[in-house]
Order: C-alpha cells, then sequence, then structure tokens
C-alpha cells in the first residue's frame, strides 16, 4: 500500500519490527535462553488447551443422538460470546489507537494520506483487541475440526470466515469510538466504556452461571425431549454475523453444501463495513481529534471521604511509608481503567461463590461423601491462591514499573529501598486479603465445613497473601519496565509469567504442609476417635511450617530485591 508523495502502510509498522529485531540482536544469551523458554512454555499451554478441547468438544459430540446439535449450539454460543466481547474490546482500543495514543502527534505531522492512517491505525486495533481469540479461539475451531473429521474445505474457509469475523467488530468499534468522541470528550467517554466493559464481562459470567450451559449435555433437565430439542435447534438471528459465520463452519464440518449467501453476506459485510467506517473517519476525524485534548479529571482522587479514609491509614502505617502509600492510592483512583477493576474483583468473589451454591450438595448425605465434600472445601484454596496471584500480578508486580521515567525523584529521596518496597506493597495487599479470606470463609460456609477446616483456610489465605505480595514486590523490584505504558503490557511479559509460577508454586507448597492436618481432621469424622498426640505434634509442626515457608516467601524476595533496584539506572 505505498502511496505516491508520501508513506504507506508497511512503512509505519516498520519501526514496531525493527524494535523487536534490536530487542532480539541486543539480548544475551541468557535473555535469548528466557525468551525460547518462555516461548515454549507458551507454545506448551497451547498445545495442552488443543488436547483439553478435543476431549471435550469430542464428550459433547458422542452424546447418544443429540451430540451433532449440541456441538452445533454449542459453536453458536461461542461466536456469539465472541463476537459481543470483540465489540466492547474494539471500542476501547479504537480510541486509544485513533485519538488518545501518544504517537499520534508524530504521526499526524507526517506526509501521510488519510486512508494510508486509517488502514494503519485499523489494523493496529485489529491486532490489539483480537490477538486473544486468535490464541484461545483458533484451538476450538481446529478442535471441532479433529472431532468432526472435517475436510480440507473447513480449513480453508477458516482463512477467509476468521479475518471477516474479527473485522465487522473492529469496524464497529472505530465506529463507535469516533462518533461518542465527536460528542463527549474522548478521556471521559473511556472511563465510561471502562466501567461499562467490567460490567459486560461480569454480565457474561453471570449469565452463563444462571443460564447454566452445562445442562444441554443432560436432557433429563428438561420438562420434555421437545423442549429439550427445540432449546438446541433455537437460532442467532439471520441478519447477524455470528449466524454467518455459523452456518458457513458447521455446513462444512458436516461436509454439506456451502452456504454461499451466508458467505457472501459475512465477506461483503466486512468489506462494507471497512470501507464505510474509512470515509466516516475522513469526514468526523479531525474534529474528534481535536475534542480528545483534554486533561483527564481526577474527581475520585479528590474526593473528601478518600482523603478522610488516608488520614485514617496515616494514623497506623509508619510515618515514613505515608507519603508513598497516599500517592500510590491517588494515583490507582486517578485512573478509570485502574478502579473500575474494583468491580472485576466483586464479580470474581459473586461469580465463585455462585459456582459453589450450583454445587449439587444437597444430594450429599453419607458420612463418606460429606468427607469428600470438605476435602473440596479445603481445596479452594487453590483457587484462592490462583486468584490473589491474579491479583498481585495486577497490582503488586507492576507497582515499581508504574513509576515510569519518574523512578529517579524515589531513586534521589532519602527512602530506605526495603521501606519504599513495604510501602507499595500494603495498597495491593488490602484487595488480597479480602478477595482471599472472602471466598474461603464464605465458601466454606455453602459447603457447610467444619470449623476447623475453615480455620485452617482463613489463617492460609492470610499467609497466602503476604507471601505472594512478597515474591510480587520482589519479582516486580528485580525486573521492572520503566518504559511500559500501561500496567497490564509491564505484567503480561515473560517476568510476570515467571512471577505467577513461583506465586502458584508457593501455593501448592502450601496446600502439601496442610495436607496432613487436614486428613487427620477428616479421618476423626469417619472413625469418631479424636487426636492421637503424634497427630496432634504432626498438625502443630506442619501450620508452623505453612507459616514460615510464608513469611521467607514475603521477606526474603524484599530484602534481596530491594539493593538491586537502587542499583537501577531507570
Amino acid at each position: 500500500m505505498a502511496v505516491a508523495g508520501g508513506v504507506g502502510v508497511r512503512y509505519l509498522f516498520r519501526p514496531r519490527w525493527q524494535g523487536l529485531q534490536n530487542q532480539w540482536n541486543s539480548a544475551t544469551g541468557r535473555e535469548r535462553g528466557a525468551y525460547a523458554f518462555f516461548g515454549l512454555l507458551g507454545l506448551g499451554f497451547w498445545a495442552a488447551l488443543f488436547a483439553g478441547l478435543i476431549l471435550l468438544v469430542g464428550a459433547f459430540f458422542e452424546v447418544e443422538v443429540f451430540g451433532p446439535l449440541l456441538t452445533a449450539k454449542l459453536l453458536e454460543i461461542l461466536l456469539l460470546s465472541l463476537f459481543g466481547m470483540l465489540c466492547f474490546s474494539n471500542i476501547v482500543t479504537a480510541l486509544s489507537s485513533f485519538y488518545l495514543s501518544e504517537d499520534l502527534e508524530l504521526l499526524l505531522s507526517l506526509p501521510i494520506r488519510r486512508p494510508v492512517f486509517f488502514y494503519t491505525r485499523f489494523l493496529d486495533t485489529v491486532a490489539q483487541s483480537s490477538w486473544m481469540m486468535g490464541f484461545f479461539g483458533l484451538p476450538v475451531f481446529l478442535a471441532y475440526g479433529m472431532v468432526h473429521s472435517a475436510g480440507p474445505v473447513y480449513y480453508a474457509m477458516l482463512v477467509l470466515v476468521i479475518p471477516a469475523f474479527v473485522a465487522i467488530p473492529a469496524t464497529f468499534g472505530v465506529l463507535v469510538a469516533t462518533l461518542l468522541v465527536n460528542v463527549f470528550p474522548a478521556r471521559r467517554t473511556r472511563e465510561a466504556l471502562a466501567l461499562m466493559g467490567v460490567l459486560f464481562v461480569i454480565g457474561i459470567f453471570v449469565l452463563l452461571r444462571v443460564v447454566k450451559p452445562e445442562r444441554l449435555v443432560n436432557a433429563q433437565d428438561f420438562e420434555s425431549l421437545a423442549a429439550y430439542v427445540a432449546e438446541l435447534q433455537a437460532p442467532v438471528p439471520e441478519l447477524f454475523p455470528p449466524r454467518w459465520a455459523a452456518d458457513v463452519l458447521l455446513a462444512t464440518l458436516s461436509n454439506n453444501e456451502l452456504p454461499w449467501i451466508a458467505l457472501g453476506l459475512l465477506l461483503s459485510g466486512a468489506v462494507a463495513s471497512v470501507g464505510f467506517t474509512r470515509q466516516l473517519i475522513r469526514r468526523y476525524y479531525d474534529s474528534g481529534w481535536t475534542r480528545s485534548q483534554e486533561a483527564a479529571p481526577a474527581r475520585l482522587a479528590r474526593s473528601a471521604a478518600l482523603d478522610r479514609l488516608l488520614d485514617l491509614v496515616a494514623r497506623v502505617i509508619p510515618r515514613d511509608m505515608v507519603p508513598i502509600v497516599v500517592k500510590d492510592v491517588k494515583s490507582f483512583f486517578r485512573d478509570p481503567a485502574q478502579w473500575s477493576q474494583l468491580f472485576l474483583l466483586g464479580s470474581l468473589i459473586v461469580i465463585y461463590l455462585f459456582s459453589v451454591q450450583a454445587l449439587p450438595t444437597d444430594m450429599i448425605s453419607s458420612r463418606y461423601l460429606r468427607v469428600w465434600k470438605n476435602a473440596l472445601a479445603f481445596l479452594n484454596l487453590g483457587m484462592a491462591g490462583f486468584v490473589m496471584a491474579g491479583i498481585a500480578v495486577r497490582f503488586q508486580f507492576t507497582a515499581v514499573s508504574g513509576e515510569g521515567r519518574a523512578f529517579w525523584m524515589i531513586r534521589t529521596a532519602p527512602v530506605d529501598p526495603v521501606r519504599y518496597l513495604w510501602a507499595k506493597a500494603l495498597p495491593g495487599l488490602v484487595p488480597m486479603l479480602f478477595v482471599g479470606v472472602t471466598i474461603i470463609v464464605a465458601s466454606n460456609f455453602i459447603l457447610d465445613t467444619p470449623p476447623a477446616i475453615m480455620a485452617i483456610g482463613a489463617y492460609t489465605a492470610v499467609l497466602l497473601a503476604f507471601g505472594i505480595s512478597g515474591i510480587a514486590m520482589g519479582m516486580g523490584a528485580t525486573w521492572p519496565d520503566f518504559k511500559a505504558d500501561n500496567a497490564a503490557r509491564a505484567a503480561s511479559g515473560p517476568a510476570g509469567i515467571l512471577f505467577m509460577v513461583a506465586s502458584l508454586s508457593l501455593v501448592a507448597v502450601v496446600l502439601v504442609l496442610l495436607a496432613a492436618p487436614v486428613v487427620f481432621i477428616l479421618g476423626s469424622q469417619l472413625s469418631d476417635i479424636p487426636f492421637t498426640n503424634l497427630q496432634r505434634g504432626i498438625t502443630a509442626g506442619c501450620i508452623v511450617a505453612a507459616g514460615a515457608v510464608c513469611v521467607f516467601a514475603t521477606l526474603w524476595p524484599i530484602h534481596r530485591a530491594a539493593p538491586r533496584l537502587w542499583e537501577h539506572t531507570g
């Protein structure tokens, strides 16, 4: 797409490719080994996901009589869900890519024709908002092909259907973002969309739990066979891109005649939507860009309620940590992309407890089954640890990187590095404790577990919160990324993946250490025999050992990383 008298799309993407090449060429042998290791790790995860999906789709397909109908319905639900998520994702991404990106001032000063600028930003929007579909959605489509023994036509149709299916919500996102920017200020629009996106994700998960799609596997859950068949055959609206994509893929999976009308609607719809959006950008981009030059407001950060809360916190924590904690909390509430994630944390608790409540515990009546239910309550600690690790990688692991190029101000200040890291860890420790303890105590209450197991769970959740926080701060300070323009990018690198491995390893070690006390408790429920002195000693030793491991994970990474952080050049 070269343009006479200017530059083309490939020239605008060339700096990014050259940056990746320079990063690889300048890397040491150890760094290249780390890149290769994490690349193989991601490939292994993809292969494991693909194998698991083959088993899952195969299990649905082998359901007697209704297997093909069931897999077809699931594919329609998948495409419908992906289309909705891509629409919301593309609106937010297009808003940043077309109107709020930091490099727009440079790009708009270059001799670039408007169509070239549009296609460059459009492809960038598609790549940023749709790569998750490529990584997690492609195994689903390939698994469908393997289970149905599809021919080459199916895989050829994937090459046509997936790009067209992705392009339509991308153009929708650009169109909506352009219209919103011309009506409302861009930064306020992004705040509203960030909150709407979080609420949309919450609604999707809650809707899935209410609808219970797993009931489609069991026809006995319906009043009659006719009701079950009608549920499976309920169609998606005809004039809707997910319906067109589903018709094409399902026809090629079953080796039926290709639905040319659906394929034509999908391809022509993608081309027409791109052309229409290009004309819209040509007409309204300049006015939208002008309106987007507005400073971000800080309403929550200036609220009197937050100031009163911080005054109470300042009375509890050491005085030298107060300025750092206040600054981080103010910065958190100044960015809507940060504080809106509090709704996501709340949704995690609701969704998880909703799933626990949906377990058929009312069918458990025998003593042996009650023991297994209590064992399940203990294994909830693994899920709680995973959730806390996800919170830590987002808030605590990226806390040091969030200083950005202003880190030199902290480095030259009279601040002890260890105290500084502890001050950075405190704000993120609060949601971790709240989420972890709430999940454990509430789920154990729902499952009606004994007080001893509930106490062990709450004790372990508190220990894991501190241990995971120490690992997050230590590794985040060891490998900071001061050039990352947002926290999500800093958390998605190789160091972030390594932190998740380390934190989940800590969770596994703690669960193994506490397995013996739980086994003793469950055994006493079966035999009605009280603990022996030996069992009491082992129980006390395991509890102390789990506490010691978490204390070590809390203190050692921070003390080891603090001197290295102060040696960092920024």
